[in-house]
């Protein structure tokens, strides 16, 4: 057995000693070259460096991406491809403020209409995008984005006549109770279908314009002059416990007047929102630095259902190394975090509860 052991030893140093040769060095870097060799010498397709013959332009949108990885590169042929809709949304933009015209309603108009179409695309956002051709030379990965026009063009008009009848449903809102936040809510989510009709319209205009122009978008700015209106009809009560400076409740009230509502004094109103805000320092365990606690729940009620209509909690801390400078820095926190959560937390609200 131990010979055995010896033996296979021996040929195991033989073996390093042969591998490890400059000759098989040598031979083995031969064979690696002779490889790559072969995987170059595969001619790739034309359209990782060209337009692609397969697919013209009068009926297809195409852009390639290349990469160490295969997702990689199939991601950033659908950014390059975004990328032309960035673009040319863009140009559109520049042409109409060009051929502005000089009326103060035109302007206005036009104003409203940049305001609410970004220039930027998303690839996420693209409809109709497909991975339609992949190629790997040995070294990297390339791939083809590839969208067809006219299904495209189906695809958008179809979608955007379905948000058409969908913010016709939500406007034609058949409650009694016409001065609610169940009519804000709706409004406000109709609104947000029209923004996103408008961007879809506008990447349509890229693919097609006459086929653009045959199709109808509600005007975003429209439902929101509704919605603010209706908001205005709206007072909602305020009380915040514990709130000896009047922070949480200033922080409310600009977050309810970011909507449009006004904030009555009324306490008999349909709706109040009742907040509850403390906010306490303990000295670090280390005993180097103090810490200023703050905490905040709310809750909006609708007298006329006896029903919480949403609520939320904010909290936080800061830590300083003097007393005064950590409560000073904690209450400009809070009141920052407390109007920017409540408006988001509320938009969420409100998107969700659609009638």
């Amino acid at each position: 057995m131990r010979e055995v052991g010896l033996k296979f030893l021996a040929f195991s140093f033989l073996f390093l000693a042969l591998v490890s040769s400059p000759a098989f060095a040598a031979k083995k870097s031969k064979k690696n070259k002779a490889a790559e060799s072969n995987q170059a010498s595969v001619r790739p397709p034309d359209w990782t460096f060209a337009k692609p013959a397969d697919y013209p332009e009068s009926r297809y949108m195409t852009a390639s991406g290349s990469s160490q990885f295969q997702k990689s590169a199939d991601s950033d042929a659908l950014s390059n491809l975004a990328a032309i809709f960035s673009q040319k949304v863009s140009s559109n933009a520049l042409a109409k403020r060009n051929l502005r015209q000089d009326s103060e309603e035109s302007a206005l108009k036009e104003f409203a209409y940049e305001q609410s179409v970004g220039t930027r695309v998303d690839e996420s956002e693209l409809i109709g995008v497909e991975i339609k051709e992949r190629f790997f030379d040995g070294k990297k990965y390339y791939s083809l984005a590839v969208m067809d026009k006219v299904e495209a063009v189906k695809l958008y008009k179809g979608a955007i006549e379905a948000g058409n009848d969908e913010i016709q449903r939500l406007e034609s809102f058949s409650q009694d109770d016409k001065i609610s936040i169940d009519r804000f809510a709706n409004l406000f989510l109709a609104q947000k279908i029209a923004e996103e009709n408008l961007r879809r319209l506008d990447r349509l205009f890229v693919i097609n314009a006459d086929e653009a122009r045959s199709v109808e978008a509600k005007s975003p700015q429209d439902l929101r002059s509704k919605r603010v209106s209706l908001a205005r009809q709206i007072p909602i009560f305020v009380q915040v416990s514990g709130d000896q400076d009047s922070m949480a409740y200033s922080s409310i009230v600009e977050a309810l007047n970011s909507f449009g509502f006004r904030v009555s004094q009324n306490s008999g109103e349909r709706y109040s929102l009742f907040a509850d805000f403390s906010i306490e320092q303990k000295l670090s365990a280390d005993k180097e630095s103090w810490q200023t606690f703050y905490s905040l729940s709310c809750s909006l009620d609708d007298k006329k259902n006896s029903a919480a209509i949403w609520s939320e909690s904010v909290k936080g801390r800061i830590s300083s190394f003097k007393k005064e400078d950590s409560l000073d820095r904690a209450k400009a926190a809070m009141g920052t975090k407390v109007k920017d959560y409540i408006c988001q937390s509320f938009s969420a609200f409100l998107l969700g509860s659609k009638k």
